[in-house]
């Protein structure tokens, strides 16, 4: 993993992250652009979510058997036409057949670029280079969205795609030169038995997958439902927009942080102990929101340890998946980002029924039951180590 290689799986990354969220950025302008609501607009996101978690098992399952940059080359290349397409969008209707498009290649990028980080780095170091280079998801939170909605407020929101557009040529420059070609990969003599190799995958142990995958999805949800309604949660505790601004800014900050010390603390400390610590905390959190809400300074910082506590979860997930596969990980690894974008959907709906059946101070309390039933899950996960010695 060079250096430049790793540039390039981090804004491979970062490209697909600003695109997913952009859209909370430009709602209004595309709104009043196309004659629809903001809250149709809205819907572009869950549509993305949901496209994501479809497709990228199905076209992982499809494309297993060829050589990673190739497969990578074309998913981009699809990535910038759905992305062209909602950049000259004449209705509404067509951006949705472009949003649809660019996300089915977004959930292959994502997958391929994760499960080659796994294959081309050492085993105790895999937690923490997943970390680096997811952390260009939370990245594009940070740094995409925010250049991306100056540039919509400057000259459109469909500058702001072809503005993707042109990074995402830049992106596939660098694919074209830094995604390698695996040793066991098209080789020259014995292509039949080495494409088998390279498509070659093995779940140790299902059980424990079955137990990551619905951990990423429990606290995806727990998260969602109270991320997703932050804004009410503080504008009815008296804080203004401005406040909410850099509320938001400081989780970007939180993300970035903690995709990359999830991944190093699950190298140092295994990926249970890990999430052990993080969900631990992360209940905490949720259950002492409220009480800092109409603060400052301390609310800020309970926001930020909540949304590193939360961003290094999935790093350490992906580390203990890998744990269990054998060869080819890209396959769980799309089932993991599947898992990853349903919890967001469903915990946008969860947290819609609170807010509109009980109340928008109850979704912290939501969260944190439901980050419990993951707790569980985590204090039941089988020490790896332990298998080996049975096996010995």
């Amino acid at each position: 993993m060079s250096v430049m290689r790793i540039a390039t799986f981090i804004l491979s990354i970062f490209i697909v992250g600003m695109v997913e969220m952009m859209v909370a950025g430009i709602m209004n302008l595309m709104s009043n652009d196309l004659h629809v609501s903001e809250a149709i607009v809205g819907q572009l996101v869950t549509l993305y979510a949901i496209t994501f978690a479809i497709a990228g098992p199905i076209l992982v399952k499809l494309t297993n058997r060829f050589s990673p940059r190739p497969v990578l080359l074309w998913a981009l290349l699809t990535f910038i036409i759905g992305n062209v397409i909602i950049a000259m969008a004449p209705s509404f209707s067509i951006l949705v057949f472009g949003r649809i498009l660019s996300s089915a290649a977004a959930a292959l990028i994502v997958v391929k670029i994760l499960a080659l980080t796994a294959l081309l780095t050492a085993p105790q170091h895999r937690g923490k280079m997943i970390g680096i280079v997811y952390s260009g998801f939370s990245g594009a939170n940070v740094f995409g969205v925010p250049i991306g909605t100056i540039i919509g407020d400057l000259v459109g929101w469909r500058y702001t795609f072809l503005f993707i557009v042109a990074v995402s040529v830049l992106v596939g420059i660098l694919m074209y030169f830094y995604v390698p070609q695996p040793q066991f990969q098209t080789p020259k003599t014995g292509t039949e038995t080495t494409q088998r190799a390279s498509s070659y995958s093995k779940i140790l142990r299902p059980a424990e997958i079955v137990k990551y995958l619905s951990i990423t999805f429990l606290l995806l949800v727990a998260n969602s439902v109270t991320f997703i309604y932050i804004n009410p949660l503080m504008l009815k505790s008296g804080h203004d927009l401005s406040f909410v601004s850099i509320a938001l800014l400081i989780n970007g900050v939180a993300g970035v942080i903690g995709t990359s010390m999830g991944g190093f603390l699950s190298d140092k400390l295994t990926s249970k102990r890990w999430l052990t610590i993080a969900t631990t905390i992360f209940i905490i959190m949720m259950l002492i929101l409220n009480v800092f809400l109409p603060g400052t300074g301390l609310l800020l910082m309970v926001i930020f340890i909540w949304n590193i506590m939360q961003w290094s979860t999935n790093p350490a997930v992906q580390s203990g998946i890998i744990e269990h596969v054998e060869g080819d990980t890209s396959q769980v690894m799309s089932w993991n980002m599947s898992s990853l974008n349903a919890g967001i959907g469903i915990g946008g709906i969860v947290g819609g029924l609170v807010v509109s059946k009980v109340d928008v101070f109850a979704t912290t309390y939501f969260s944190a039951a439901i980050a419990l039933l993951a707790f569980i899950l985590i204090i039941s996960l089988k020490n790896v180590a332990k298998y080996n010695k049975v096996q010995a």
